[in-house]
């Protein structure tokens, strides 16, 4: 399956593959809208990064952290090439950080913890982004190894436990005042649950963007995740008595949903990978999305990973990325904004 996708990706990311998408982008479509549909109050674009340990290699081949945590390449070239972007065409951005970087040693440490900095200093949101299977830093400070990404396979005082300790390397490595501007999560592989939220909750956090409406995978293995029984696309007060509920309104954190879309049928996240499926799912949401009450937040994922070669390159997805800016910039009322900034 991975293989099959791969191959599509590599496909439509030609010229004539492109093309072919744009002309096949009728088949996208978004549910949840109700008829009334005021445009009073902005429609904020919200791209989000996971940034993470990897790169992209020959072919198109994702190398995730899982693969090889020591490849932090995403965490320098790749949050380089992403501020180049954003620089380029003033975009504020939220980057959830994986805390495996501060397992680097000596001169890589070194550079990653100026990439943090230059993007904190540009003005760029700083949020925490768990993958305990693959961080090595939270290993060591925790002194154990996890088999699962999910939170699905964690108690909840070892959920508490985890987000509490990537927090502390966050203020032992960036300092006190990072660790207090840090308001926004996302848990890895979108794979919170139940009782992640609590502990989000517990531990004062204000903001969640985990939900991908709609969809869930990896029912089988260490990365499950499910929001299949999700269908706003708008934000809503967390439930920590069943993550998927949009109506209880119990907790304090306020999930800030990934944008979904199908296409013939198929559930999709709004991905730079996705092309030019990405600009009709754009323009489904801000034609559709109601504004008459408050802003409404259309929330973009990519990864720091994929922004970057081996060498440090640019590479495919984040041209998308930056094709995807240029072409929803053009738009009446839109900004781009930082998650803290739609909660």
């Amino acid at each position: 399956m991975k293989t099959f996708k791969l191959a599509l990706y590599r496909f439509f990311s030609t010229y004539i593959g492109s093309n072919i998408l744009k002309l096949l982008s009728f088949g996208v479509g978004v549910n949840g809208f109700n008829a009334k549909n005021t445009k009073k109050h902005p429609f904020l674009v919200i791209i989000t990064i996971d940034t993470e340990s990897g790169h992209v290699g020959k072919n198109e081949r994702r190398k995730w952290q899982m693969e090889n945590p020591r490849n932090y390449r995403g965490y320098y070239h790749g949050i380089r090439n992403l501020l180049g972007v954003f620089k380029k065409h003033d975009v504020k951005a939220t980057f959830f950080l994986s805390t495996n970087c501060f397992s680097a040693k000596n001169k890589e440490y070194k550079i990653i913890k100026n990439e943090i900095a230059k993007l904190i200093k540009e003005g760029h949101e700083l949020g925490l982004h768990l993958h305990p299977d693959s961080d090595l830093a939270l290993q060591e400070k925790l002194n154990r190894k996890f088999k699962a990404t999910s939170a699905y396979f964690y108690s909840y005082d070892e959920k508490l436990g985890i987000i509490k300790a990537a927090k502390e390397l966050i203020k032992k490595n960036l300092g006190n005042e990072s660790c207090k501007k840090l308001v926004s999560f996302r848990w890895g592989n979108w794979a919170l649950d139940t009782e992640g939220a609590r502990a989000l909750d517990k531990l004062g956090f204000k903001i969640d963007s985990s939900a991908t409406p709609g969809i869930k995978g990896h029912s089988n293995d260490t990365m499950k995740y499910d929001w299949s029984k999700t269908n706003s696309n708008y934000p809503w007060k967390l439930s920590i008595t069943d993550y998927q509920s949009t109506k209880d309104n119990n907790s304090n954190v306020m999930e800030m949903p990934i944008a979904t879309f199908s296409f013939f049928g198929m559930k999709m996240r709004a991905d730079p990978v996705n092309s030019a499926l990405l600009n009709k799912a754009f323009l489904e949401y801000y034609s559709k999305a109601d504004r008459s009450e408050r802003l409404f937040p259309f929330v973009v994922i990519s990864h720091s990973s994929e922004a970057t070669t081996e060498d440090g390159g640019e590479t495919q997805a984040l041209k998308d990325l930056e094709k995807f800016i240029s072409f929803a910039s053009k738009f009446k009322d839109v900004k781009f904004a930082r998650v803290k900034d739609a909660a």
